[in-house]
C-alpha cells in the first residue's frame, strides 16, 4: 500500500509490566527501555521524558530487558550499533538491534522450555579485533542458558548467537539474579547467578583443553542471605578489586569484597581451589577450613549458627591459572558489610555508573517497602550510610520492582507494583554529605487493558479507564513554547475494573465499572486551577468564574470505593475517640491542597488528583458495559452486560433539579437487543440514539421533541445479511448522515443516518471486506480537504488504518499507522478530537486510541 498521509504520534502513555526486571536505562544514545505488555517501549532522552515508540515481536508479556553493557575497552572503540535483549513468557530471548528510535529484531534465541524471567548481556574485547558478546537468560524451566556471539573486526550485524551452555538448577530451583563483569587482572568473564535457595554463585570462563571448548565453571559460592536472591550488581573500585552488592527477601543487602594477587609460582598457592588447565582440584587450605564445594557439607554449615558466622567473617580462597601470561592469579572474596535499611523485599541494587577512583561508592537500592535508598560509602568511618530516601507517601500501592541510574547518574528512576515510574533528578550538594531527589517529570500509564476513552466537550483534554481499576484524565501541558501531553489526574481510583466513561460537561463525567452502578464524578477547584496553569486553556478559565461552589479536592475513606469531596473547612478531630481496627489498618487517604507548576508525580496522582463522587446510578442488574451522553449534555444512556431479551436494554437517565442540586433521574427504558450491547453513540444533533451488540444487530432511536422520550426507528436484527459475527463499534459522522458499523466479521458499512427512511436498513453502497477482525471505528470530524469522509479502523491485531469514503467512490485505502508507533494488541476504542487545524493546505485531526495492550495514543493525520 502507498501511504498517502504520514501519521505522527503526539502522545503514548503506558504503564511498566509488573516485572523486577522490565527496566533499563542504557546503551550508546543513553536511552531508556522498559517493557509493557507485549512490546518494549522507548523513551526520549531527555525532560519531559516521553514515549516515542514501542517494539513488538514477542507474543505474550515482555518479562525483562537489558540493554547489552561493555567494558571500557568497548567504549573506547564507540559501536555505533546500540543492542538490547528482551524476554518473555513467550519462552524467547530476542535481540534488538538499532540506533535512534528504530530498532528492529536481530535475532529470536530459542532454548527455553518455559516463562524467562531475567536476562543479562555484555560484550566482552577476545582481542583488538575481535568482540565478544555473552548474553545469559533463566527461565522457569530451572536452567540458565548462555549464548555467545563472535564479531570479526567489531562488526555486529553479519554474525549470530549461538547456545553455548545449559546450567540446571539445583532441586529443580530458579536462578532470579544475573550479572556479567570481568575478573580483575585476569579479564576472564565472570557470571554472578543468585538463586533461590539462598546462594549466589561464581562462574567463570575458562578453556578446557581436554574438550577443546571455553566453558563457565562454578569457582565459589556466597552464602549469608536467608531468603531468596533478588538482584547482583558489581563495581570496580580499584584495578584489583571488585565489589559485589546482592539483595534479597531477607531485606538485607550483603556487600562482598573480592581482591586478586598475582602469584610468582604454583608453590605460593594455599587455596580449596585450583584451576589449572581446567580441572578442578579441591585441597585442604590452611587459611580456610570450610571446603564450600560439596553439597553435604554446605547443608552442615547453614544448620549450625556457629558455623555460619566463621563463614561470614573469613575470606575464602579460588585460584585461576592465566594463559595468555602464565601466571596464577589468587583471589579472595569476604564479606565486606551488611545494610540493613528496608522493611521488606529488596528487589534492586544498583551501583553508580560512573564509578571511578577516588569518587565516593554510591548504590541505591529499591524494595517493596515503598522507598528508595541512596547509599554513600564513608571513608572516614569505613561505614555506609543512607543519604537520602525517595518513594510513596500513603496511597494503596505495593512498593517498587525496580530502579536504575540514567548512565551519566544525573537521574534515578523506579517503577512500582502498578506499573508507575518515578523519576528523581539528582542534586549533589557536597558528595561527602549526601544529595536531595528532586521529582522530575516522566510519563507512565495504564498497567492493563485500557476499555474506554472520550474528550471532554470543549475537546482540550480526555479521559480513559481500564481494568487497572484507575480513571485518568489526559491533557496540556504548555512549556517552552509548545505543548506537551501527560497524565494530569487520577479522577477515580476503584475497587472493580472499569469498561465504560463520558463526560457530561466540563468538570463532570460518568463511568461504569464491573458493578451495577453508575458514578458521577464532578471536578474540584484546585483540579482545575491547576489545570489551567499548566495548559492555558482559556476554556478552564472561563468556567472557573462560573463554578463557585466547587470543593477543593476530593479523599478516600477507610474501606470505601466512593470518593468524598473536602472542602475549605478546618477539620475537627476528637481526641476522646478511639480509632476502630479498620481505622488503624486501612488508613484514610488524606487530600493535600498542592499548587503545581509542572505534571503531577505519581505520589500527587494517587493521593491529591481525586474528583469527588456526587452520585450513584442505581437500576442495573448486571456488570456495567457501555455508556454515552447525548450533546444537550442532560441525558445519560447506558447498558450492562446481558445474556437474555430482559437484560439488554438501554436505561436512559434524565437532568433534574432537586433542593437546588443537578442530579440525574432514570425516565425511560429501550429494548430490542437480544445481547450486550457494547457501545452505543449519540447523533451530534442528539436526535438519535445508535445501539451496537454481541447479537449481531443494530438498532437507531429516535428522540420526541415534546418530552425527551426515545422510541425504536429502525435496525437489523440478529439474523441480518450484512454482519455475521459480533458488531464491536460504531460512530455518527460529523454531519449525521451516515454512520459506521464494524464487525468481528471482518466487515465494514455505511448506512444513511437521520435522514433515511425507517424501511432503510441496507448498507450504503459496497461494503468493504478487510483480512482482520475489526474492534473500532471513528468518523473524522470534518471531510478532507477533498471533500471525503475520513473513517479511522481499529483491528484485532492492533493496527489502526485510516480510509476515505463517499457515497460516489465508496472506500479509498488512505493511510496506516507505523508498526512502532502503534498498538500490538486489539484495539479497544478510536476516538477523533472533535476540532481540527488547517495548516498547508490540508486539515489537521488528532485521533486518540486505547489498546488491549493497555496503552493510551494520540496521533495527528493530515488528509
Amino acid at each position: 500500500m502507498t501511504v498517502s498521509s504520514q501519521v505522527n504520534p503526539l502522545y503514548i502513555s503506558a504503564g511498566c509490566n509488573r516485572c523486577p526486571k522490565s527496566l533499563d536505562w542504557g546503551g550508546n544514545q543513553n536511552q531508556l527501555i522498559y517493557a509493557q505488555s507485549n512490546s518494549i517501549a522507548l523513551v526520549s532522552g531527555s525532560e519531559p521524558f516521553q514515549i516515542k515508540c514501542s517494539f513488538s515481536k514477542h507474543t505474550e508479556r515482555v518479562n525483562a530487558v537489558k540493554w547489552i553493557t561493555s567494558s571500557d575497552f568497548v567504549q573506547k572503540n564507540q559501536l555505533i550499533t546500540n543492542e538490547f535483549v528482551s524476554v518473555s513468557k513467550d519462552k524467547n530471548v530476542i535481540v534488538w538491534q538499532g540506533q535512534d528510535f528504530e530498532y528492529e529484531p536481530y535475532q529470536i534465541l530459542n532454548g527455553h522450555s518455559n516463562n524467562v524471567s531475567i536476562v543479562d548481556a555484555m560484550y566482552f574485547d577476545e582481542n583488538s579485533t575481535n568482540l565478544v558478546t555473552y548474553i545469559a537468560s533463566a527461565a522457569i524451566d530451572s536452567t540458565v542458558r548462555i549464548w555467545n556471539r563472535r564479531s570479526q573486526s567489531y562488526d555486529l550485524k553479519n554474525s549470530n548467537f549461538n547456545q553455548d551452555q545449559v546450567i540446571v538448577s539445583k532441586m529443580n530451583g530458579f536462578a532470579l539474579a544475573l550479572r556479567f563483569y570481568l575478573l580483575p587482572t585476569s579479564n576472564l568473564p565472570l557470571l554472578l547467578i543468585g538463586f533461590d535457595n539462598h546462594k549466589i554463585e561464581l562462574y567463570v570462563r575458562l578453556h578446557n583443553e581436554n574438550e577443546n571448548k571455553d566453558q563457565f565453571y562454578c569457582l565459589h559460592t556466597l552464602i549469608g542471605h536467608e531468603d531468596w536472591i533478588r538482584d547482583i550488581d558489581v563495581c570496580q573500585p580499584k584495578d584489583n578489586q571488585l565489589l559485589i552488592a546482592s539483595s534479597s527477601q531477607d531485606n538485607y543487602i550483603r556487600l562482598w569484597k573480592l581482591e586478586s594477587n598475582v602469584l610468582k609460582n604454583k608453590e605460593e598457592i594455599s587455596t580449596k581451589l585450583i584451576i589449572e588447565d581446567d580441572t578442578v582440584e579441591k585441597e585442604s587450605s590452611k587459611n580456610n577450613e570450610l571446603n564450600l564445594d560439596e553439597d553435604e557439607e554446605e547443608d552442615e554449615m547453614w544448620k549450625s549458627e556457629k558455623i555460619d558466622q566463621e563463614l561470614k567473617l573469613k575470606s575464602s580462597l579460588f585460584t585461576v591459572h592465566c594463559k595468555k601470561t602464565d601466571t596464577y592469579i589468587q583471589y579472595s572474596i569476604n564479606l565486606e558489610s551488611v545494610l540493613f535499611g528496608h522493611e521488606d523485599w529488596i528487589y534492586t541494587v544498583k551501583f553508580h555508573p560512573k564509578m571511578s577512583y577516588g569518587q565516593p561508592l554510591t548504590l541505591i537500592s529499591a524494595s517493596m517497602d515503598k522507598t528508595l535508598v541512596v547509599w554513600t560509602y564513608n571513608e572516614e568511618n569505613s561505614v555506609w550510610i543512607d543519604v537520602a530516601r525517595a518513594g510513596d507517601i500513603g496511597g494503596n500501592t505495593l512498593g517498587f520492582y525496580g530502579a536504575t541510574f540514567d548512565p551519566t547518574a544525573k537521574y534515578i528512576i523506579a517503577h512500582g507494583y502498578q506499573g508507575a515510574l518515578h523519576l528523581w533528578r539528582r542534586n549533589l550538594e557536597e558528595p561527602t554529605k549526601g544529595e536531595t531527589l528532586i521529582p522530575a517529570v516522566i510519563n507512565g500509564g495504564h498497567f492493563d487493558i485500557v476499555e474506554d476513552i472520550c474528550w471532554e466537550p470543549e475537546q482540550n483534554y480526555f479521559l480513559t479507564v481500564s481494568k487497572d481499576q484507575t480513571t485518568r484524565f489526559h491533557g496540556r501541558w504548555n512549556h517552552d513554547g509548545f505543548d506537551t501531553w501527560h497524565e494530569i489526574g487520577r479522577p477515580q481510583i476503584h475497587g472493580y475494573d472499569l469498561h465504560c466513561v463520558s463526560f457530561i460537561d466540563q468538570s463532570k463525567f460518568v463511568s461504569g465499572a464491573d458493578e451495577k452502578v453508575l458514578r458521577i464524578f464532578e471536578s474540584p477547584r484546585i483540579f482545575l486551577t491547576n489545570y489551567f496553569c499548566l495548559s492555558q486553556d482559556q476554556s478552564i478559565e472561563d468556567f472557573l468564574k462560573k463554578a463557585d461552589n466547587l470543593p477543593q479536592g476530593a479523599s478516600v475513606p477507610a474501606l470505601g470505593l466512593s470518593n468524598k469531596a473536602v472542602y475549605d473547612e478546618p477539620k475537627v478531630e476528637n481526641d476522646d475517640k478511639k480509632p476502630s481496627l479498620a481505622d488503624e489498618l486501612y488508613k484514610e487517604v488524606y487530600f493535600n491542597r498542592v499548587e503545581l507548576n509542572k505534571p503531577p508525580t505519581e505520589e500527587h496522582l494517587l493521593q491529591n488528583t481525586l474528583w469527588p463522587e456526587t452520585q450513584k446510578l442505581y437500576g442495573h442488574g448486571y456488570e456495567l458495559f457501555s455508556v454515552a451522553v447525548d450533546t444537550t449534555r442532560k441525558i445519560i444512556a447506558s447498558a450492562c452486560k446481558a445474556s437474555k431479551p430482559e437484560h439488554a436494554s438501554i436505561i436512559l437517565w434524565r437532568q433534574h433539579t432537586s433542593n437546588n442540586q443537578l442530579s440525574f433521574k432514570q425516565y425511560d427504558t429501550l429494548k430490542g437487543h437480544e445481547l450486550t450491547i457494547v457501545q452505543m453513540k449519540f447523533s451530534n444533533s442528539g436526535r438519535h440514539l445508535l445501539s451496537v451488540s454481541r447479537d449481531r444487530s443494530w438498532k437507531l432511536f429516535e428522540r420526541k421533541a415534546q418530552d425527551d422520550h426515545f422510541e425504536f426507528c429502525r435496525g437489523i436484527g440478529s439474523k441480518n445479511a450484512y454482519h455475521t459475527r459480533i458488531i464491536w463499534s460504531c460512530d455518527w459522522s460529523h454531519d449525521d448522515k451516515y454512520f459506521v458499523t464494524v464487525s468481528r466479521d471482518k466487515r465494514v458499512c455505511v448506512w444513511l443516518g437521520q435522514d433515511a427512511s425507517p424501511d432503510d436498513c441496507k448498507p450504503l453502497g459496497k461494503s468493504l471486506d478487510l483480512k482482520e477482525s475489526i474492534t473500532a471505528c471513528a468518523f473524522a470530524p470534518s471531510r478532507c480537504t477533498d471533500d471525503n469522509y475520513l473513517i479511522a479502523l481499529g483491528f484485532e491485531s492492533g493496527k489502526i488504518q485510516f480510509f476515505k469514503w463517499s457515497p460516489e467512490n465508496g472506500f479509498i485505502e488512505f493511510s496506516v499507522v507505523k508498526d512502532k508507533f502503534s498498538h500490538h494488541l486489539t484495539v479497544k476504542r478510536l476516538s477523533f478530537r472533535k476540532i481540527f487545524f488547517a495548516q498547508e493546505k490540508l486539515k489537521e485531526f488528532h485521533l486518540a486510541s486505547c489498546s488491549e495492550d493497555g496503552s493510551t495514543r494520540l496521533f495527528s493525520l493530515k488528509a
